[in-house]
């Protein structure tokens, strides 16, 4: 499975970029926001997006709102980081389309569970798709 990760920190893409790969995963890579929006706007897009929430040119948020606005319910799962760890932060991000969040610094146990969660999802949501159809 494809991942994006959209990060301008290198540090964090890195470290994301191992950990994803100890997982079996393939990560595609962003440093800014406008370089996310520009993967997930594309026909094969990532099913899974690991977004920070400030970057450069486009902030997370903004990324969240501008895919769920275009795309509708054929979105990426969407992973918010954010060092902000505030109550009414956390729900904005929630608000403009985010998945989960994460917090940031994070432990590699916290995002395996996201993301063991993000696949528990994005499965049934394939599930739901190919039974709809037959």
């Amino acid at each position: 499975m494809q991942i994006l990760v959209a990060d301008d920190d290198p540090v964090y893409r890195s470290l994301l970029e191992s950990l994803l790969a100890e997982s079996h995963f393939e990560m595609v890579s962003a440093a800014d926001g406008e370089e996310a929006w520009a993967i997930l706007r594309q026909e094969h897009a990532p099913e899974l997006a690991i977004l920070d929430w400030m970057m450069p040119k486009m902030d997370g948020y903004e990324v969240c709102r501008q895919i769920r606005a275009v795309k509708g319910d054929a979105v990426p799962y969407i992973l918010l980081m954010t060092s902000n760890g505030q109550r009414d932060e956390l729900l904005r991000v929630l608000v403009a389309g985010a998945d989960d969040y994460l917090l940031k610094p994070f432990e590699p146990l916290d995002l395996k569970i996201r993301l063991r969660t993000a696949i528990r999802i994005l499965d049934l949501q394939r599930q739901a798709r190919a039974s709809s159809v037959t």
